[in-house]
Parts: structure tokens; sequence; C-alpha cells
């Protein structure tokens, strides 16, 4: 049973790194495509009516895809300021019974987010701006997102488990 829990934890650590690696470009895409309008802007007096809108549906993407990467990192903020000096057993364990909070939280994003997303690809919603590029991929990555990090999630809840029996921390 602890060989298939860390194969998952692997499995899973793998998927998130390479979902990171692969939005991982997308701040240079954002910040090349802000550079761009200013300078449609304000040197060719000739602003652009999708840059922005790109913008948001990039970051969009960059936010809500990279949650499990970030959790899988511990980027995520938290207070440790109390847990920062308790032993790891310990510290797992505190893990694990506020983990509820974790796992509820992600459910909830989980369900609303794909009745969010499942009715503006059924409406075929668009941005109601001027170019009104589809809104129904951005809200999609919201139930994806939130898979991720449930998967990820998981994993850790996992690893807490298995640092707290053995005593062994997973990777």
């Amino acid at each position: 049973m602890l060989n298939l829990c860390r194969i998952y934890i692997k499995a899973v650590g793998r998927l998130n790194t390479w979902i990171g690696m692969v939005i991982s470009i997308l701040p240079l895409a954002i910040t090349f495509l802000s550079a761009l309008e200013v300078a449609m802007r304000y040197i060719f007096e000739r602003p652009t009516i999708w840059v922005w809108d790109l913008n948001i549906q990039l970051f969009a993407f960059l936010i809500m895809l990279g949650g499990g990467y970030t959790l899988l990192h511990k980027g995520h903020i938290s207070v440790d300021f109390f847990t920062m000096n308790l032993p790891p057993r310990k510290r797992a364990a505190l893990d694990l019974i506020t983990s509820i909070f974790f796992f509820a939280a992600i459910l909830v994003l989980l369900i609303f987010g794909w009745q969010i997303a499942l009715d503006s690809w059924i409406q075929k919603e668009t941005m109601a701006t001027l170019w009104a590029p589809p809104l129904y991929t951005m809200k999609m990555t919201i139930p994806i997102g939130a898979l991720l990090m449930l998967l990820q999630g998981i994993a850790k809840y996992m690893a807490d488990i298995i640092l707290l029996v053995t005593g062994e921390e997973v990777p």
C-alpha cells in the first residue's frame, strides 16, 4: 500500500511539475504583449483591441493551472509561525487535521467551478469586449486548476500519513 501511495505522490508531482514548466512561459508572453500594447498605443498611436483581453486570459491560465505546482513546492501563503519549530511528525499530524479546510474549499471550487465552466461552454460565452474572445476556455481553467490542486492535496495528505506512521519524509 505504501508503494502505491509513493507512486501516486510521484506521478502527481510530475504532472504538476510538467504543467508548471509549460505555464512558466506565460509571464513572458504577458510582459511581451503589455509592452506591445504600450508601443502600439503611445508610439504608433494605434492601440489594439485584443491585447488586454488576451492578457486577462493568459493570466487566468497562469493562476488557475499553477495552483497544483505551487502547492507541490509549498509556495502558497501559510501561517507557519506556530508550526515552524514543530518536529516533522507533529507538523504532519497538524496538517492532517487542518487539511479538512483545504479539501472542503477545493471541493467547493471544483463543483461550482465545473458548473460555471459548463454553463459558459454551453452558452459559448464570450468576453463583453469589442474583440469578444471566448470566455468559456478561461472559465474551464477553474475546475481543471481545482482538480490539479485536489490531486496534489491528496498527495500531500498521503505523504503526511506516511511521515506520521513511518517517520519517513516522501519527497
